[in-house]
């Protein structure tokens, strides 16, 4: 195993994934505006990750031209939040499968696929998850170069 001495040498590279993490929730968000666009004036809630995808994209773009202390605590809070709005998603698109699947997991029924491939997507909330993931593991490996060094 090759130890890094020199994490300065990484730096641009974990740049540009920040940028590319904030370019894709920007874009996340405004293909949920557009998805979500008939129920906006209806529900609420539809804004959510409408509004994080947008604050949180444009956060790490900036995240990713001022390179500091600071910026990392705030690049992690965000890779928090977009977890946490993914989860809430999941379960706000899925909250009316959950009966569906109750049935199929503990009493034996046939899983209807008319339940799974109607109305709300299935795992479209789950990309905010794995954008929150995908940057909280960069975190960690920033970190285990920096106690390498």
């Amino acid at each position: 195993m090759v130890f890094v001495r020199d994490l300065n040498r990484f730096i641009p590279f974990f740049r540009i994934i920040i940028f590319s993490l904030g370019i894709g929730l920007c874009t996340l968000a405004f293909e949920i505006y557009l998805q979500h666009f008939e129920v906006l004036s209806d529900k609420k809630i539809a804004w959510t990750p409408i509004v994080f995808g947008s604050i949180g994209g444009f956060v790490l773009i900036l995240v990713s031209l001022f390179f500091n202390r600071f910026s990392l605590n705030l690049f992690v809070l965000c890779m928090f939040l977009s977890c946490l709005v993914g989860f809430l998603g999941l379960y706000l698109h899925n909250i009316w499968r959950f009966k569906s699947f109750k049935e199929f997991l503990f009493h034996g029924k046939s899983l209807d696929m008319g339940v799974l491939t109607s109305y709300t997507p299935l795992l479209a909330p789950s990309a905010f998850c794995a954008i929150g993931m995908l940057g909280i593991l960069l975190f960690i490996y920033m970190n285990l170069l920096n106690e390498n060094d």
